[in-house]
């Protein structure tokens, strides 16, 4: 059985309209099929019974066709992903997950399907509050400009996005749109999908001036609410609301805001009187403004981000009974997760942003992906990838669930995250979202700040064992950075930072769910510890930190001849605990410093030759762990060599990398790292005999389709049907591929012609020749073969205008040799001539 879905718990929700007359064309049984054989678990219940089955039932996800059934409200509070069954197809044909926000039931939000994206010269407080305006109302954002993008703001076509954007249009032919902000506005004033035409920033009249004439915006329709029901339009009836000047708003955003406002049945008090005002929104939980009234039960005390969730919602909440990022944020973060690096798995759509974004404003630096520099990883439940390699290999990263997150937030202090509250997953936990400030919580933050004492302020007055961690110092064992370059942050390892108002533009991945949250975090006091606790922890820190710079720097420099030895160190730093470490070092020093004598090779059994590609970010072996395994009978190879035996692939998925395509003419199987992980993290390795191992671990059912579906095998393949394609990838019964062929290379291939007829040449090339292809080129210049068939493997895009011209030549791309290889026999060229 396939486990795409994970466990995942599925609500579905039974609408009694007749299949054959949706456009999914798919039934209750239909769908609950979809969901179980895919390693699901499915409920379904009625619209009007569904109310209050999605805390009863944990559910993590509801599949329906329409927003009106009773628990709507309700789990979209808790950030529950609501998609249509298209989703469920959609995923399961493309075996992979689909973004959420794509497959929203009717009637779906004004924003749906807009990726917007905001010039760097527009002011950042318009940017923020366009940003979380757009994604409230269905949209999503994008602070770089990719293909995704649907719309871009810009206030002039000079700015470097725009002319990204024009290029865009013109040479790939994507539809972006190039808008003043006065569209947003609108959208916003009108709760509708503006038309974007009268917006567009396209006028001759304005590229002449170089700016936009704002004057000439066209006006907004004066009456806007025809589209809603009447109580949206009384969702803030009664209410005297201020907008605090902490959001830095352009006039016309502000305008935009207080549209808004009105248009929902309230007033805007356009100067600050606390006596006349009923609701006060702000960004900080700062000034005297956020004090007095916060101090003032009269007042309620909110965000921006409130105001467009009500409007959203179409009912008033009160901020503090609501997601705890619809009051103000403190202005700065929590010193001690200024250092902190934090992932999340297990997590995604709303929810995943709405952790990102706590993260974030507490000062710590969220990572999309895992690797050893992060402190803490944030589980849903124990397994999946990223949880498989901080529990095997890099022991350093805490595994916490979202409790700690939530509560770190609530009390705004680092917690102690080694309480069973934060170390237990499943029904023992408590449902993601439903963390809210208490009064408690707000009421630290209207003392002198000079005076306050965070230390002292505790999570008073609730049932929740909240415990400060001990010492002000980041959990993990502390790294040593500055000592090794490559441990520094990278592009690769690290999703943006997050953090700032006032920093770069910063960017997300479109649909991972992470987008940036803007928070400022700076010129915050440390919090008030212990002083006796503190001062110990961070005595015994210094010591360990200067004792293992002693040990390092004596490792390196015994190590500085040898380059192996400079692999090994810095395998070592990545994946060994500092204990293992400074034991492991002493023994190479000792050893290095008495001379032996030369020992003859011993020839060990070995029953299984791998080789490893694309591991990575799953599993990683230093030089203990391929001895360990050596012994047991795998030898575990790094680089192909054609004179040296393989049997077997060691990968996470289908890849197309060098080792992967050599190693497939000989390699009888392919097996997912797992298998290694797991043998590595038995306890009594030595004991083991290899009939033991083979018992104990069959390889086959470690075999890569038997971990990865094998749909999403087949998709990487290129190959149809139900049956798994690794079959006839594996047969060794056929011979190689490109037996007797011939072969042209142009210089422009990816990785270059040499390392492309490398490995065309391990499945039977017979001849190739490099070719700089260029409009001069001929067929009298190139190699054929026997029946005077020329083929000429080149570029897709930059071979494309040169080989145009050329005649009696067969012009393939890459893809042709890829898909041959992994058909195992030669491919029709018609599917891949250019």
């Amino acid at each position: 059985m396939s486990s795409v879905f994970g466990d995942t718990r599925f609500l579905v929700i039974d609408g009694g309209a007749d299949a054959a007359e949706l456009e999914d064309g798919l039934t209750i049984l239909q769908i609950k099929v979809i969901i179980t054989e895919n390693g699901g678990v499915c409920e379904t219940r009625t619209r009007s019974a569904s109310s209050g089955a999605t805390e009863k039932l944990r559910i993590h996800h509801i599949i329906t066709r329409t927003t009106d059934f009773a628990e709507f409200a309700a789990a979209s509070d808790l950030m529950i992903p609501i998609t249509t069954p298209q989703w469920l197809t959609d995923l399961v044909s493309q075996g992979q997950k689909r973004n959420y926000r794509l497959y929203m039931p009717e009637p779906v939000p004004f924003m749906d399907k807009v990726v917007l994206c905001i010039a760097d010269n527009v002011a950042q407080g318009d940017k923020e509050i366009m940003y979380a305006g757009v994604r409230a109302f269905g949209g999503q954002f994008l602070d770089a400009l990719l293909r995704y993008t649907t719309h871009l703001v810009a206030m002039d076509l000079s700015n470097n996005k725009s002319v990204v954007a024009a290029n865009i249009r013109k040479k790939e032919s994507l539809e972006v749109k190039i808008v003043l902000p006065h569209w947003v506005d609108a959208c916003m004033r009108q709760q509708r999908h503006v038309p974007e035409e009268p917006y567009l920033l396209t006028n001759p009249a304005v590229l002449l001036l170089g700016k936009p004439d704002f004057l000439q915006a066209p006006p907004e329709s004066q009456n806007s609410l025809e589209d809603h029901d009447s109580s949206r339009a009384s969702i803030l009836a009664g209410k005297r609301v201020f907008v605090a000047a902490d959001y830095y708003l352009s006039e016309h955003l502000r305008a935009s805001v207080h549209a808004l406002i009105t248009s929902c049945g309230g007033s805007v008090q356009k100067k600050y009187n606390r006596e006349e005002i009923d609701v006060y929104l702000c960004k900080f939980r700062a000034g005297p403004q956020f004090k007095a009234c916060c101090a003032d039960p009269a007042v309620e005390v909110a965000s921006l981000q409130w105001l467009y969730h009500i409007v959203m919602r179409g009912a008033y909440l009160l901020p503090l009974q609501s997601n705890m990022l619809l009051f103000p944020v403190p202005k700065a973060g929590i010193p001690q997760f200024q250092s902190l690096r934090i992932s999340i798995t297990g997590i995604s759509g709303d929810a995943r942003h709405y952790l990102a974004t706590l993260i974030a404003a507490m000062g710590a630096t969220f990572t999309k992906t895992l690797d050893c520099n992060n402190n803490f990883l944030v589980c849903a439940q124990l397994s999946g990838e990223k949880y498989q390699a901080a529990k095997m290999r890099w022991l350093d990263v805490r595994i916490v669930n979202h409790m700690w997150i939530e509560d770190c937030f609530a009390a705004w202090l680092y917690l102690d995250p080694s309480l069973p509250r934060y170390t237990s997953f499943g029904a023992k936990t408590r449902i993601l979202g439903r963390a809210h400030l208490t009064q408690s919580d707000v009421d630290k933050w209207l003392v002198d700040e000079n005076a306050l004492d965070v230390g002292d302020s505790m999570h008073e007055g609730t049932d929740l064992d909240i415990v400060p961690a001990a010492t002000p110092q980041p959990p993990s064992s502390p790294k040593l950075p500055s000592l090794d370059p490559k441990s520094a942050q990278t592009t690769q390892d690290v999703s943006q930072n997050a953090k700032g108002t006032q920093g770069k533009s910063q960017s997300a991945e479109i649909f991972s769910q992470d987008p940036p949250a803007f928070v400022d975090t700076t010129n915050f006091s440390s919090p008030m510890v212990n002083g006796r606790t503190g001062r110990s922890a961070k005595a015994k820190a210094s010591l360990k930190l200067h004792s293992d710079m002693e040990d390092l720097n004596q490792y390196t420099s015994m190590s500085k001849s040898s380059r192996k030895m400079k692999t090994y160190m810095e395998q070592l730093e990545k994946t060994a605990t500092p204990t293992k470490k400074k034991k492991e070092e002493v023994i190479d020093i000792v050893a290095a410093e008495e001379p032996q004598p030369k020992k003859q090779k011993v020839v060990k059994d070995v029953h299984l030759v791998a080789i490893m590609t694309g591991c990575e970010l799953i599993l990683t072996l230093n030089k203990v762990d391929t001895a360990k395994l050596l012994k047991k009978g795998i030898q575990v190879v790094t680089d192909y060599n054609s004179k040296k035996h393989i049997d077997t692939i060691i990968a996470p998925k289908v890849l197309r990398t060098e080792k992967f395509l050599k190693s497939l003419s000989k390699a009888k199987r392919i097996v997912h790292p797992t298998y290694l992980s797991d043998i590595l993290g038995r306890s009594s390795l030595a004991t083991l005999t290899w009939e033991d191992l083979c018992r104990e671990f069959n390889i086959d059912h470690y075999s890569l389709d038997k971990v990865v579906p094998i749909k999403q095998i087949n998709n990487d393949l290129g190959v149809s049907g139900k049956s798994s394609g690794l079959m006839r990838l594996l047969s060794q019964d056929v011979d190689p591929v490109f037996s007797g062929l011939s072969l042209n290379l142009s210089l422009n291939l990816n990785g270059g012609a040499d390392l492309i007829s490398s490995i065309l040449r391990e499945h039977g090339l017979t001849a190739s020749k490099t070719v700089k292809v260029t409009a001069g080129t001929r067929k009298s210049g190139l190699l054929s073969m026997e029946d005077d068939t020329t083929i000429l493997v080149a570029h897709k895009s930059k071979d494309k205008k040169a080989v145009a011209g050329l005649e009696d030549v067969t012009v393939v791309e890459w893809e042709w040799c890829v898909k041959s290889i992994f058909h195992k026999k030669l491919q029709s060229y018609s599917d891949y001539i250019i």
